[in-house]
């Protein structure tokens, strides 16, 4: 007969514990529940099909692509969830200052009222064809005027940079937002209108008079109006000339677009920690430019100021000797005669980098 001892038993059951799944971590909990709210995300996405008309938010750079926005969308990459998740968090926030602009309009003096949301917005061609349509935000009425407004909820590393319309111009990734509202104000008939920008603290509100962008806006509706030729006959226009970053940038490239981009061998570099500092590179372009400015505006306010306290901060500043070359007219001609003859140029003795993102 065989016989179970207690030490048997409880070696049992630690050979049992041992086999058994370990219970999830925290940190297994966290990544769960990030894929649950992946997709939901996912659950949000649109597949886009093929339109008769260019979007007003949809201003390029190229012709081209105008036309294989509204032939072939749906053969565009699929957007990652992230980039998803973005867009919605800019919708919401977009609903969000819509209705704080109008809980302000009944308090303000005088008092304005948000009408007109989402209302269709068609703009026709020179043929009589319908090319631009979108739908405006909202419109701003008071005094019998109902201006339309734009609302953007985007990076604050862009509004940042915004301080007029024009400077939306300046950004490609701004570009589009500054025609969208152009179309609008061109279609309605209206002088001017308004771009509100989400930002941290109160929002920035943009005035915009349409007569001072009147060449812009007949650019976009050529474009526009050759597009919609090539569309209706099946073709395609011309490759962008001089422009490869912008073919590089665009998510057609390489799948639909195959522009015949004449260059150099390039020399592809495997190096990660490169990679890494182009990244970071990349991310602080603003912050470098903020502070360019931010030191360029103080120290012109500082010249001349040898001592001084402003707040927390010592400010020294010291004299120094600079030479500079004054020539009498009689010398002149000679030295520069004397300059020619010696200089040299050399083809290859200055190297500029230009770094853009292409993918």
């Amino acid at each position: 007969m065989n016989v179970t001892t207690d030490t048997d038993k409880g070696q049992g059951f630690r050979e049992l514990d041992q086999t058994a799944p370990a219970p999830p971590t925290p940190a297994d909990r966290a990544a769960t529940i990030q894929t649950a709210l992946a997709r939901q995300i996912e659950r949000t996405r649109r597949s886009q099909s093929p339109h008769p008309h260019v979007y007003a938010s949809a201003y390029r750079t190229c012709v081209r692509r105008m036309v294989l926005d509204m032939t072939v969308p749906d053969q565009l990459p699929p957007l990652p969830a992230d980039v998803l998740a973005r867009f919605r968090r800019g919708d919401d926030r977009e609903r969000d200052l819509l209705v704080d602009l109008a809980r302000a309009g009944r308090d303000a003096e005088p008092p304005f009222e948000v009408v007109g949301q989402q209302e269709r917005f068609e703009l026709k061609d020179r043929k009589g064809r319908t090319a631009i349509v979108g739908k405006v935000d909202a419109r701003i009425a008071f005094d019998g005027v109902r201006a339309p407004l734009e609302v953007k909820a985007w990076s604050p590393f862009l509004v940042d940079r915004i301080e007029r319309f024009a400077d939306l111009f300046d950004m490609r990734w701004t570009l589009s937002g500054a025609f969208q509202l152009l179309a609008y104000l061109w279609g309605a008939g209206e002088p001017f209108g308004f771009v509100l920008l989400d930002q941290s603290g109160l929002p920035k509100l943009l005035p915009v008079e349409l007569d001072a962008h009147l060449d812009r806006m007949e650019d976009f509706l050529t474009r526009a109006e050759t597009a919609l030729d090539h569309q209706r006959a099946g073709t395609l226009p011309d490759y962008l000339v001089g422009d490869a970053a912008e073919c590089q940038r665009c998510p057609f490239y390489g799948s639909v677009c195959n522009p015949p981009l004449v260059r150099e061998g390039a020399t592809i570099l495997s190096d990660p920690e490169l990679e890494a500092m182009l990244e970071r590179r990349e991310a602080l372009i603003p912050a470098g430019r903020e502070y360019n400015d931010l030191d360029k505006t103080i120290k012109a306010r500082l010249r001349g100021i040898e001592h001084g306290i402003v707040g927390a901060f010592a400010i020294e500043g010291t004299w120094g000797k600079q030479s500079r070359l004054e020539l009498p007219p009689e010398v002149e001609p000679f030295f520069n005669q004397v300059k020619q003859r010696f200089t040299i140029t050399d083809p290859k003795g200055r190297f500029t980098l230009n770094i853009a993102r292409v993918g």
